[in-house]
């Protein structure tokens, strides 16, 4: 009997399913962390070893493999043209490749289900402003041709870390940014009570294929363990 082929769109939402389950159980055992300090990138270097716990954890109880994503990589070319674009010398925090087996091109076979964090709350200083910051160098490098986020995927991750102001303060403050700074893009609307809090938006993209494009956003509270804010603050304003 002939193997079933799985169609890529149903492939596809698998794997957004499994890997925003990871991230959702790694973002919990994250809040449970009894010291937490350091820059966006500090924390997700943290967050790494926990998401491969995770990782490990379901593989076992569903005795299934389960990769987990590369961290911090290079933003990977499929083509020779790709090779040549500036995108490929960017970084997501994290990547979830997805492969499709019954792909005929390297575009079609490679797709990156991309994760991007960044520090929320009160400015750092007078110059970064962590709520802007998230939309700026967070949600727009999922449309931008410099980064290319998401680039041949139809959805993608933004992790929020929370470390000053309420999660109602924030929303308020990057939905403000969205509007002025990304009209096209819709306003956020989270279930606050919910941990992570989540929520998530589609919106049509004008510089990175398929125009099609949702993008899930979680936000994590840990104001209670996070430690050295105002020492850190610096390398946070610093981290790219």
């Amino acid at each position: 009997m002939p193997r079933r082929t799985i169609p890529f769109g149903k492939l596809w939402n698998r794997h957004e399913r499994l890997y925003r389950h990871i991230f959702v159980q790694a973002l919990i055992h994250l809040t449970a962390e009894p010291c937490i300090s350091g820059d966006e990138n500090s924390v997700s270097k943290r967050l790494f070893t926990i998401v491969v716990t995770v990782c490990r954890e379901i593989a076992n109880t569903e005795n299934r493999e389960i990769h987990p994503p590369a961290s911090d990589g290079l933003n990977q070319p499929v083509n020779a043209d790709e090779a040549q674009e500036d995108f490929t010398r960017t970084r997501p925090d994290f990547t979830c490749n997805c492969v499709n087996p019954r792909a005929e091109s390297n575009e079609d076979y490679l797709i990156p289900f991309h994760v991007e964090c960044k520090l929320l709350g009160e400015p750092t200083s007078h110059t970064w402003n962590l709520n802007t910051n998230y939309v700026m160098h967070g949600i727009a490098r999922f449309d931008l041709a410099s980064h290319k986020y998401g680039n041949r995927a139809s959805s993608g991750i933004m992790i929020g870390y929370i470390i000053s102001m309420t999660s109602e303060q924030i929303q308020t403050q990057v939905n403000s940014c969205i509007e002025k700074k990304l009209p096209g893009v819709p306003l956020l609307v989270f279930a606050l009570s919910d941990v992570p809090s989540q929520s998530q938006h589609s919106f049509s993209r004008r510089h990175v294929m398929p125009t099609p494009f949702t993008l899930i956003h979680l936000w994590v509270d840990i104001r209670n363990n996070y430690r050295d804010k105002h020492s850190t603050g610096n390398a946070a304003g610093l981290s790219q």
